[in-house]
């Protein structure tokens, strides 16, 4: 609780009143003073007994915030109390300093309790996370004053609610073509039809298959009854690496969010080019240069709500990361690497894999990795210099464009 301004002065003039009532020996002042003194405090008394008592719930839509992207809260109030409430002004308390925390004017409520929780009010407002992470919105606190705005007494009511901010994805270029088209080990790129129509072949008809199942353009052109059969596939390989040790971004802070601006590209790069390509239907691989933070592909939701909470490490470079031995018969599909300020023994890793893959990219962030760009064009990779503003699509174009013509030279 605390004075308004009005309440400052008034309290000021009854002490003024007081002491000129000693001074010039005039009783009426010493009333008229006490009266200025007793207004403030009563009001003071006033807001202690009467507590502010409000139930909150908190919805977002969607569920699931990303970065960048508008989403709306719905903030639900309701009286606890057995009398009406008290007109107040409202804030609700977030983590971004960057923007203005919404407020706004809370009317009075009914009494009620939990009973009778649909009598209350819903406030709505939209919010734009700026970035990815896991964060506390709230309490909600709330601002009540007396009659006559002489004392304000502020609340906090309700709880914390945790928000998960996932990276947002970037729909990037259709260029499948120049990733797949040079698959050495045979492997094929499972697409989906718009027509609907299966990846088909033909045999000879058997007891007990289904007339449905009958291929009449091959039965006519064998002369003998032919049924569909589906064809084994197997799905194009592509592994994304990310590299979260802290040695490998420069940039990294422990005193400032983000801790690096470089592994917020990173992120937000992992995430629209893991989702691009499942799509297409590769078999999507995350690896990570420290101990797993990142969940799988099969489930999109838990692949980026697994990325909204990755943090750089100062664990050792994990024994696993990198282990690809090439073979005759054995291919690692496509690697697309993003890195910043990569360590040596990250980058050695990654010359003595490059056999092992069909197609090698590594994506490097910031102006401070020029030094990482020679050992590895010289061991097969294609360079791609990437600022930490640029845009995702147009670096993906970059990558396709510079994958054709290493291509064209080799």
């Amino acid at each position: 609780m605390r004075l308004t301004r009005r309440g400052v002065w008034m309290l000021t003039l009854g002490v003024v009143s007081i002491l000129a009532a000693y001074v010039i020996g005039r009783t009426e002042l010493v009333y008229l003073g006490s009266l200025l003194v007793l207004l403030p405090v009563g009001a003071l008394v006033f807001l202690r007994a009467r507590p502010v008592r409000l139930g909150v719930d908190r919805r977002f839509t969607p569920a699931i915030l990303s970065a960048g992207q508008v989403a709306t809260v719905s903030v639900e109030v309701h009286n606890l109390s057995r009398s009406w409430s008290a007109d107040v002004a409202w804030r609700d308390v977030w983590p971004w300093y960057s923007t203005q925390a919404p407020s706004g004017r809370l009317p009075s409520l009914p009494p009620g309790g939990r009973l009778f929780a649909h009598r209350g009010q819903v406030l709505r407002y939209q919010v734009t996370p700026p970035r990815r992470g896991v964060f506390e919105i709230g309490p909600l606190r709330v601002a009540v004053d007396d009659p006559f705005g002489f004392a304000v007494r502020e609340s906090d009511v309700g709880e914390r609610h945790t928000v998960l901010v996932v990276p947002d994805v970037v729909p990037l270029p259709d260029t499948v073509h120049v990733i797949a088209a040079d698959d050495g080990s045979g492997r094929t790129l499972q697409r989906q039809t718009a027509s609907g129509v299966d990846d088909l072949m033909a045999r000879e008809y058997r007891t007990g298959d289904a007339l449905r199942r009958v291929h009449w353009r091959a039965s006519a052109h064998r002369g003998d009854l032919m049924v569909r059969q589906e064809e084994q596939r197997s799905h194009a390989e592509a592994r994304i690496l990310l590299d979260t040790r802290r040695a490998g971004h420069r940039d990294a802070s422990v005193d400032f969010e983000p801790e690096s601006d470089s592994l917020e590209w990173a992120v937000r790069f992992t995430a629209s080019v893991g989702v691009h390509l499942k799509r297409c239907g590769f078999a999507v691989h995350i690896v990570e240069t420290c101990p797993r933070q990142i969940a799988g592909l099969d489930h999109a939701q838990e692949f980026l709500a697994s990325l909204a909470e990755v943090r750089l490490s100062d664990q050792p470079i994990a024994d696993e990361a990198l282990s690809f031995s090439p073979g005759v018969s054995r291919s690692f599909g496509a690697m697309f690497a993003v890195l910043a300020d990569a360590e040596d023994d990250v980058v050695g890793r990654l010359v003595r894999a490059a056999p092992a893959f069909d197609t090698a990219v590594a994506f490097l962030v910031g102006r401070s990795n020029a030094a990482l760009a020679p050992p590895l064009r010289a061991a097969g990779w294609v360079c791609v210099a990437v600022g930490a503003r640029d845009g995702l699509d147009d670096v993906w174009l970059d990558a396709a464009r510079a994958l054709q013509a290493h291509r064209a030279g080799a």
